[in-house]
């Protein structure tokens, strides 16, 4: 597996524009949504909002190409420990490039099939989204029939997933420079069933089927 940490204008405007407003699991406005609002109502116009990337990304001194080379070289020091003890736990391995795009939105969500996620050009949270995402593509290749055969729902595999991120606070707070990956509130009790569960099974398949009661 091998990240490629980029910026591309028309993914940054992209992800302000299909996640900045809300996602599945915070619907709440990110303050670059909300800026952007208050710049121009003209949303269904690309290059308006073109201009606010370019104005915001200015008035920041964001050079974002700069900041891109940047996280890679953070991410080069830690993504071989990070990629043997991921796939220890899931028991999976992930090939090709996976394209790490930085975003102003202020949200980070991650595409599937075409294997790319959004970080922040803030260095102190970029490892942490980055392994956030990519446990999420862990995930779906280790788990991801059980909703694809509709074993259980969407929400509840939603739910799932994000929950499974707190086995980066358990087993990479070495790779997270202090930092914790929090998870959403809604997810507060099951994220704390997981890791009791993974303190007890250090088994990533026992943990999920007994979260979905099949153990």
């Amino acid at each position: 597996m091998n990240v490629r940490f980029t910026y591309d204008e028309n993914k940054d405007i992209q992800c302000l524009l299909e996640y900045g407003a809300g996602s599945q699991n915070s619907p709440k406005r990110t303050k670059a949504y909300e800026d952007l609002l208050a710049y121009t109502d003209g949303l269904s116009d690309t290059e308006k909002v073109r201009a606010f990337v370019r104005d915001y990304i200015s008035k920041h001194s964001l050079d974002l190409l700069a900041i891109a080379t940047r996280l890679q070289q953070d991410w080069d020091g830690i993504s071989e420990r990070f990629e043997e003890r991921v796939e220890h736990i899931f028991g999976a391995a992930l090939s090709g490039t996976f394209t790490a795009y930085v975003t102003i939105a202020g949200r980070y969500p991650y595409n599937l099939k075409e294997h790319y996620f959004f970080v922040s050009p803030a260095a102190s949270g970029a490892n942490r989204t980055a392994m956030h995402e990519l446990l999420h593509f862990y995930t779906w290749e280790a788990f991801g029939d059980y909703v694809r055969k509709g074993i259980i729902s969407a929400q509840k595999y939603n739910d799932l997933k994000e929950s499974l991120t707190v086995l980066l606070n358990l087993e990479f707070s070495d790779l997270l420079s202090g930092d914790v990956d929090k998870g959403y509130p809604q997810h507060t009790e099951l994220r704390a069933r997981v890791a009791a569960l993974w303190s007890e099974h250090k088994d990533i398949r026992k943990v999920f089927k007994s979260l979905i009661g099949k153990e």
